[in-house]
């Protein structure tokens, strides 16, 4: 009887969370709702199971349960093999097409720096006014120099 209660309760927030996810997908939800309401009955009227069990060929109820357990959770590792998948796909066509943007406006840059450069005009101009913003191509940051090449306080 405890084990019925535990059971259920558990099954029943299957449902309510099938009935909560509908809208987000239909055919999850609605899979997650039968399957639910089908637990529900097995697990209150266990004898049940026994007979389609024997029904379709297997000895018992509580072995029909396990084969739908175990085909149930390959299905589902499937589907999140494949989505998984997709998303890596997704993921990499939009690492290439922003690799591509930048190497052209790299490429863009660079041309406009050696521009800049035949017509002599300062890189940097020499007042600074409030209207001027420094490109963000031209802004770097120093580099730590490699490890090697640190001082420490001990080499002294």
């Amino acid at each position: 009887m405890i084990a019925q209660a535990i059971f259920s309760l558990l099954l029943s927030s299957v449902l309510i969370y099938a009935w909560a996810e509908y809208r987000r997908s239909p055919v999850v939800a609605l899979m997650s709702l039968v399957a639910s309401l089908v637990g529900l009955y097995f697990v209150w009227i266990p004898s049940h199971t026994t007979r389609v069990a024997e029904f379709i060929g297997i000895g018992r109820g509580a072995d029909l349960i396990m084969y739908l357990w175990i085909c149930i959770s390959l299905i589902v590792l499937l589907n999140l093999h494949l989505k998984l998948r997709s998303q890596h796909e997704v993921i990499t066509a939009l690492a290439r097409a922003i690799a591509l943007a930048n190497a052209d406006s790299a490429t863009e840059g660079a041309r406009l720096r050696n521009t800049e450069h035949e017509t002599a005009k300062p890189a940097i101009p020499l007042a600074r006014d409030a209207s001027y913003k420094e490109p963000i191509s031209m802004v770097r940051t120093p580099r730590p120099p490699p490890y090697s090449a640190r001082r420490s306080y001990r080499s002294k």
